[in-house]
């Protein structure tokens, strides 16, 4: 098993809107039913890091904890807290946001994680189409606010 993490997912999309407008809902760590693809239902318990949200995906739920935030830099980091459903341990994301001019704003979320079950480029190719549909979920949110 691979103990050294690796990258296995990573979208790059960008959003007609400011970055003032899309880090608030990108750090609500508690809002992502609003538009996560297929989510329906996200609870948080606490605040700041350490923070959970229990996310709901259908009959499954995922626990995933807040391990940073840095809102001077845009960018958050959580876990998937084990038991989990994902062939991978270790598993972190980060979503971070970068100002490509005063009314557009580029997402990258990245993932990774060590002991695959399956080879990581599958794991990715699921999870990058999760994290598309997502971000088109984030447009439509903000397109609609």
């Amino acid at each position: 098993m691979t103990t050294t993490p690796v990258a296995y997912a990573n979208v790059r999309a960008a959003v007609d809107h400011p970055i003032d407008r899309v880090w608030p809902v990108i750090a609500d760590f508690g809002g992502l039913a609003a538009w996560g693809a297929g989510v329906t239902g996200c609870t948080l318990e606490g605040e700041g890091p350490g923070a959970v949200r229990s996310v709901s995906l259908g009959d499954r739920i995922a626990h995933e904890r807040l391990e940073a935030i840095a809102p001077d830099r845009h960018w958050l980091r959580y876990h998937i807290v084990p038991p989990h459903a994902m062939p991978a341990e270790n598993v972190y994301s980060d979503i971070s946001l970068t100002a490509i001019d005063t009314n557009r704003t580029e997402i990258l979320w990245v993932s990774e994680a060590t002991g695959f079950g399956i080879p990581p480029e599958q794991l990715g190719a699921r999870i990058e189409g999760f994290y598309s549909r997502s971000i088109e979920g984030l447009k439509k949110l903000l397109d609609g606010a």
